[in-house]
């Protein structure tokens, strides 16, 4: 299995890191903009972010300090990642940001 493959993998098992990333691919984002955007809690939204950017799938825009006001973006990576994930149908209704 390739980088991409295991990427999108282990993006799909968790639907907080599926939705994170399609939001992000829209244009970077700060938590509460994510939030209203998903209705996701802070708490899922911070322990997805921080393992998509473990995997290089999403940036932090800012200071690794900055507390409030965290700017994410989507990687190159990432939006592999999420192109392969649409193309193979990883993305159903219930994985898909937007169509809930």
């Amino acid at each position: 299995m390739g980088q991409v493959e295991d990427d999108a993998s282990f993006v799909v098992r968790s639907p907080h890191r599926t939705t994170i990333l399609q939001r992000l691919a829209e244009g970077a984002a700060i938590p509460a903009q994510i939030r209203e955007d998903t209705d996701l809690e802070y708490s899922r939204i911070t322990e997805a972010a921080n393992k998509l950017r473990d995997r290089d799938l999403i940036d932090l825009l800012v200071d690794e300090d900055t507390k409030r006001g965290r700017l994410y973006s989507i990687t190159e990576q990432g939006e592999e990642v999420l192109e392969f994930m649409d193309e193979n149908g990883m993305l159903d209704d219930e994985n898909r940001y937007g169509r809930r």
